[in-house]
């Protein structure tokens, strides 16, 4: 039971984690010690490979320090945009021989990171992007795209900015290796490039300074697709105090190298800036309550006062009705003897 109940809270924070970090990870092995290297990211989320690489290292560990010579492999994994990855490693303990060093690898190693799924948008369901960065695929990706598809979209930047374009993973139809049936068409003002077939991990040398994107796909065959990443070139200046600091992109701009002194006083400035909006929320949470209490308390006195007056004037209307009413106090303050008072009313 108990264990039923923490499982998915250990999930929902590895996930969390992975939301909010969005760090880049390494699993690596030596040859000599085993065989595969499984990966698991988090559910909702895209396994995107940097890097993957043979080393040697003279020392016998099995992942990378600095002074290892490595070579690195462009090979296109099947698991690339999945949850999970499970990679086998050349058999005989060791890999192939590094041409930099001489010496044949004694571990293999993969740089990845977990993608949430959210952040990756279909090409198919978009047609104008604007921010700094992002991931664009095929639709259905990483399962195999539909049949004659034609979608597009737009990448737009800031004017003084480029973008740039990075494959992370492609499979599009081909008629062997002499033309594309299946194709990813990419152009600007002045340029443009057809891609298709298998890539992986491989930056498109253009700079873009506004970039359309097509896919077009027959009724031939359906293969995984793409996985595309781009970004704004140079990207611009922000602070994590931008909501409270308005400030035009010029101002910024004039403002690239601050001294130290400033950084360090404008950050206490909105500090305090921070705190003021606080104090002021809870003096008027106060100032509230005290008043509704004073409110409360003046009705209760005049609920009293009206009670009062109303009982003052109903005693007042008997008396006026009935001559003959008497309250208590009066009988009490009467000289007549107690054994007479009958004879007396009676009189």
């Amino acid at each position: 039971m108990t264990s039923s109940f923490i499982t998915p809270i250990v999930i929902f924070i590895i996930t969390l984690l992975d939301f909010v970090t969005g760090e880049i990870s390494s699993a690596s092995a030596c040859f000599s010690r085993s065989n595969k290297i499984d990966i698991q990211c988090s559910p909702r989320t895209m396994l995107r490979i940097h890097k993957v690489f043979f080393g040697y290292n003279s020392e016998g560990r099995c992942s990378f320090t600095p002074g290892d010579c490595i070579y690195t492999e462009h090979e296109n994994y099947p698991c690339v945009g999945k949850e999970t990855c499970s990679i086998n490693l050349p058999s005989g303990g060791f890999g192939r021989k590094i041409p930099s060093c001489q010496q044949e690898s004694t571990y293999f190693q993969v740089d990845y990171e977990c993608i949430p799924a959210y952040m990756t948008r279909s090409i198919c369901n978009v047609e104008d992007l604007r921010d700094q960065s992002g991931y664009l695929a095929s639709p259905g990706y990483p399962n195999n795209y539909p049949s004659n598809l034609d979608c597009s979209a737009r990448i737009y930047v800031k004017p003084n900015q480029n973008i740039r374009l990075f494959v992370i993973d492609m499979d599009l139809e081909t008629n062997g290796s002499v033309r594309c049936m299946d194709y990813l068409y990419a152009r600007d003002k002045s340029r443009s490039i057809t891609l298709c077939a298998r890539r992986a991990n491989e930056p498109i040398s253009i700079m873009w300074d506004e970039l359309f994107i097509q896919l077009m796909s027959n009724g031939i065959e359906n293969h995984k697709g793409f996985w595309l990443y781009y970004e704004a070139d140079p990207p611009l200046l922000t602070t994590t105090t931008a909501p409270l600091v308005l400030r035009t992109t010029a101002e910024i701009l004039e403002d690239e190298a601050p001294a130290p002194l400033t950084r360090t006083n404008t950050v206490r400035m909105q500090t305090q800036e921070n705190k003021l909006p606080f104090v002021a929320i809870i003096g008027g949470v106060i100032g509230t309550l005290s008043f509704i209490l004073l409110v409360l308390l003046i009705l209760l006195g005049v609920k009293w006062w009206k009670e009062r007056r109303r009982r003052m004037d109903k005693n007042r209307f008997i008396e006026v009705q009935n001559p003959a009413y008497r309250n208590s106090t009066e009988f009490r303050n009467s000289n007549v003897p107690s054994d007479n008072f009958y004879n007396y009313i009676d009189c």
